[in-house]
């Protein structure tokens, strides 16, 4: 069988160029995937949180201070002390009463280098005005 020498000499070292150019896209992809990943934990326990909140101080027999309680139990489950802002209001809707819970925090995003606010909001009638 005829081998072409020069065609296999040339090849030699192609795989190693090949991952030393793609190796740091992969890396890239995974570190992006990785912070998405903690933001969307992120925003579902703030989530959590503004729901339990809103629920628990909407309660019948409870106060806006149990609802930021409850609401900084579900913060604290994520390992660290809550570093960010939690605000409960009352308001009126076509004649209802709703206990209104919002949290927001600031999310560093690493990769960027930058820090964004991420927010979520519940409400629950209130049932002491019921």
């Amino acid at each position: 069988m005829f081998h072409n020498h020069k065609f296999q000499d040339s090849d030699r070292g192609s795989g190693v160029v090949g991952f030393v150019l793609i190796a740091p896209l992969l890396v890239l992809l995974f570190v992006s995937v990785g912070q998405i990943t903690m933001l969307v934990a992120d925003k579902s326990v703030l989530n959590s949180a503004a729901v339990i909140g809103a629920r628990t101080a909407s309660a019948a027999d409870s106060t806006n201070s149990f609802g930021r309680s409850a609401a900084l139990a579900i913060l604290s489950s994520r390992g660290a002390k809550f570093n960010g802002n939690i605000s409960m209001s009352q308001e009126q809707v076509k004649g209802i009463s709703y206990v209104q819970v919002t949290i927001s925090r600031k999310v560093m995003i690493n990769i960027l280098n930058r820090s964004i606010t991420i927010s979520a909001t519940a409400r629950a009638v209130d049932e002491k005005l019921l």
